[in-house]
C-alpha cells in the first residue's frame, strides 16, 4: 500500500468522525447510547472479555464532556495518520 492511499484511508475518515463527534454527537445521543448499554453495565463479567470497552463505559457514564474529548482525541489520531501518510507521499 502506497503512502497516498494509506493517507487517505485514514485522513479522509478522520475528518469525518472529528466533524461528526463535534456537531452531531449531543447530551441527548449520549443518553441513548448509556441506554442502550445498560445490560453491559450490570454484567459482573465483563472485565473478563472486553476489559477496554468496560473502561469506556465506566468513564462515558460519568460525564458527557470527558466522552465526547476522548472521542475527539481518537478521531485526532486517525486525522494524525492520514497526515503523516499525505506528508510521507508528498515529501
Amino acid at each position: 500500500m502506497n503512502p497516498l492511499t494509506f493517507g487517505l484511508l485514514f485522513f479522509i475518515p478522520g475528518v469525518a468522525f472529528f466533524l461528526l463527534i463535534l456537531f452531531k454527537y449531543t447530551e441527548q445521543e449520549h443518553q441513548k447510547e448509556l441506554e442502550q448499554y445498560a445490560w453491559f453495565r450490570e454484567d459482573k463479567r465483563k472485565w473478563l472479555w472486553d476489559s477496554d470497552f468496560a473502561l469506556f463505559t465506566k468513564i462515558a457514564e460519568k460525564s458527557f464532556i470527558i466522552t465526547k474529548i476522548i472521542m475527539l482525541l481518537l478521531s485526532l489520531y486517525m486525522v494524525a495518520a492520514g497526515v503523516l501518510g499525505l506528508c510521507m507521499y508528498f515529501f
